[in-house]
């Protein structure tokens, strides 16, 4: 991947696909789809465990940068966990969203 550029998510799907043929490279070759499904479960939580920092509710403290960087870990993740199982994570977003914007919202009160 070039560095050298302004990243965009549009590129998320190619560079899911380079990350996965790098971990096949340095031998993780074993189980792929429990791989990473493993590592978005971790990552996840992760995320989390940055949030409650960020916020307060844990013994040491955070940043958001670690908020943000553990977020974006599991974006690239499940990026990477999609390729590995052979789904199209942008068509599977763009049809849960057809879902998501027919729900009811919460009534004003």
């Amino acid at each position: 991947m070039d560095n050298t550029r302004p990243f965009t998510l549009s590129e998320l799907p190619a560079v899911a696909g380079d990350v996965a043929a790098r971990l096949i490279d340095a031998g993780f070759t074993e189980a792929p789809h429990l791989r990473q499904a493993l590592a978005l479960a971790e990552e996840a939580g992760e995320f989390v465990g940055a949030v409650r920092r960020h916020y307060g509710m844990a013994r040491r403290t955070g940043s958001r940068e670690d908020v943000e960087a553990e977020l974006a870990d599991v974006v690239i993740t499940a990026f990477v966990t999609a390729h590995t199982m052979g789904i199209d994570l942008e068509r599977a977003v763009g049809q849960k969203l057809g879902v998501v914007y027919t729900r009811g919202w919460r009534e004003e009160r």
